[in-house]
């Protein structure tokens, strides 16, 4: 998945060259990502860590943006003695980023589309079990203008995902960053 997303940011800066400025993109956050975990009586669960985004987009008009994406969850973990669990998340989004401007140089952003989600669970005992699927993806968001084409970004991204022996929950990541228009 990696290799795909790093295609489509070649191909995207590529077209850059052709494009007008500013109407490609680039942005990376990092933050708080939640994988809910069930914890049962004797265990000791975390499942909150650090996550990471990081996007292209193209904004052909100043108020919808098509962006392709990438979101690690961070992983979340159960310990029950000497066992240990730990399972961890990541998706490849594909948006559109409704952009509404709020104040001089402030601006609400809306994403809606799909998430390629895949999850894998791996434990100290020989267990392990994975999934992957497509899911609905949505995120809130705020951009401020730092300087020309460049900006800090915050948004709260949410989607659904799970292995296929039935773990599965809402995935979280409230993240912080910059965005470069090129």
């Amino acid at each position: 998945m990696k290799q795909i997303l790093m295609a489509s940011l070649l191909a995207l800066t590529a077209a850059s060259a052709s494009a007008q400025v500013e109407k490609v993109y680039a942005g990376g956050s990092l933050g708080w990502a939640k994988i809910p975990t069930t914890c049962a009586a004797g265990e000791t669960c975390k499942d909150n860590s650090v996550g990471y985004k990081v996007y292209v987009g193209y904004d052909d008009t100043a108020k919808i943006a098509g962006e392709l994406g990438y979101i690690n969850f961070g992983k979340s973990k159960v310990d029950a003695g000497t066992d240990h669990a730990e399972l961890k998340a990541h998706a490849v989004t594909l948006a559109l980023a409704f952009k509404q401007q709020l104040d001089t140089g402030l601006k609400g952003v809306l994403r809606l589309g799909a998430a390629n989600v895949s999850a894998k669970e791996t434990s100290n005992f020989g267990f392990a079990d994975k999934g992957s699927g497509w899911n609905i993806y949505g995120g809130v968001g705020a951009e401020y203008d730092i300087m020309p084409g460049l900006k800090a970004a915050a948004s709260l991204d949410v989607t659904k995902g799970g292995t296929d022996g039935g773990d599965s929950g809402t995935l979280y990541l409230l993240s912080a960053g910059v965005q470069y228009h090129f």
